[in-house]
């Protein structure tokens, strides 16, 4: 490769990978309305409303996200995440003019049809840019997408619903308007500056592996083993990291009686800090553990288990204590979601397979995320929010426990997936 490809090479990647960067990030801004509608007064929805609400949008991201996979394998990953992200923000809009529950539900359900199309295709799309030297580290900073992403999404809803700048005859409403705009400019976007594959830049593929006219699908996804582990686990991963995402503001303020403005400051702690967590988790993989995934998930979860356990004495010791321990809690989840979900899946399958893997496994996790908000009203209501912690301890420890049953286990020692290999001179500050 001479140095003007070099010199494309690396323009590609770059360009892939913020566009991808800021398009998930994008997604997050329609996705966080429903958290803004538990903190707003002049909504004042009822946890049972805001609980039907997140478990349709948690429905439907379940379905958009197998259909996603499949769609990314066999379309592309840019032509999914630009449906995907056009969907959302349209159904985020028509929110403006949805006056009704059941005309919200609808929306919401659009609304996740959407949103699921996200994930699968764009972390699809970078693994057909980055090898798998280069992809565990690539995939820990792309992780800031959706942690930061989701911090400046709650800030951004917020100051749309309350400012009198932006059309005051719409109320708490607004915070549908401009985030859906974003997100429809940042999809555009996002088609415009990437490609598919290096091939489609006219630049050479990362490897001659995954080539072959094998023909792939469902059954090979779901018959391997690896893929099946990370599934259920993710199934109780995902559902205390929502339900800590979404209900954090609520327990600090009922419980812990801080005002609505000190407990969303401080419940946004745990995404803030979560970034720390996926590159935090990938450093020591990669480190101190010969790129082994699985051991540094079970410690990151039994770590989380015993922060479920003591956050409520924690709590009552202070602003201090408390900041500091939601924000390790985001640390000790974010991690294991970052290197497992992304890193480790992408590692056990073929690139050919990567969306639906991707998919599946996300998909799995997203039937606990929809269930997580009625298992919190319900053990809140009859059990009282300290006693949800107990909850979570048992969900990270059954989500720890999946883990160290594969502590010894390394997926860089296959060869089935695609990127070993870099076009000499492609490596960049990544590698």
């Amino acid at each position: 490769m001479d140095l003007k490809q070099q010199a494309r090479y690396s323009h590609w990647r770059n360009s892939v990978f913020s566009s991808s960067w800021l398009l998930y990030a994008g997604y997050y801004l329609c996705r966080k309305d429903v958290k803004i509608l538990q903190m707003l007064p002049g909504a004042d929805p009822s946890l049972g409303e805001v609980a039907n609400l997140l478990f349709a949008f948690g429905l439907a991201y379940t379905i958009g996200q197998f259909l996603a996979g499949t769609l990314a394998d066999i379309k592309g990953a840019r032509i999914t995440a630009l449906i995907g992200g056009l969907v959302s923000a349209a159904s985020t809009a028509a929110m403006v003019v949805g006056h009704t529950h059941r005309s919200l539900l609808i929306l919401q359900m659009l609304n996740g049809l959407g949103q699921g199309c996200g994930f699968p295709s764009l972390a699809k799309l970078l693994s057909s840019w980055f090898g798998r030297r280069e992809r565990s580290t690539v995939l820990a900073w792309w992780s800031a997408s959706y942690s930061l992403g989701g911090v400046v999404a709650t800030g951004l809803a917020a100051w749309c619903a309350t400012t009198p700048l932006l059309f005051p005859t719409l109320g708490w409403k607004r915070s549908y308007l401009l985030p859906s705009v974003l997100l429809a400019a940042l999809t555009v976007y996002f088609y415009i500056t990437t490609r598919d594959e290096p091939e489609d830049a006219d630049l050479p593929p990362l490897s001659l592996e995954d080539k072959s006219p094998t023909k792939t699908g469902w059954r090979n996804v779901l018959r391997r083993p690896e893929i099946q582990n990370i599934a259920v686990m993710y199934f109780f991963l995902k559902m205390t990291r929502y339900a800590l995402l979404f209900w954090l503001p609520l327990y600090l303020v009922q419980t812990v009686h801080y005002s609505d403005v000190l407990a969303g400051s401080t419940s946004s702690l745990f995404e803030i800090f979560g970034f720390v967590g996926a590159v935090l988790a990938t450093y020591l993989s990669n480190k101190y553990f010969q790129a082994r995934r699985y051991p540094v998930a079970a410690i990151m979860l039994f770590a989380l288990g015993f922060m479920s356990l003591m956050e409520p004495l924690v709590s009552t010791l202070g602003w201090w204590a408390s900041a500091t321990s939601i924000s390790l809690m985001g640390i000790l989840i974010y991690g294991p979601d970052a290197l497992i979900v992304s890193t480790a899946v992408l590692e056990s399958v073929p690139h050919r397979e990567a969306g639906r893997a991707l998919a599946f496994v996300n998909g799995v996790g997203s039937i606990g995320q929809m269930f997580s908000p009625y298992l919190v009203t319900r053990f809140a209501h009859h059990y009282g929010w300290d006693n949800l912690f107990n909850l979570l301890l048992i969900t990270s420890l059954i989500s720890a426990g999946i883990m160290a049953r594969k502590w010894n286990q390394s997926n860089l020692g296959s060869d089935s997936s695609r990127g070993n290999a870099l076009p000499t001179g492609a490596e960049n500050e990544f590698a």
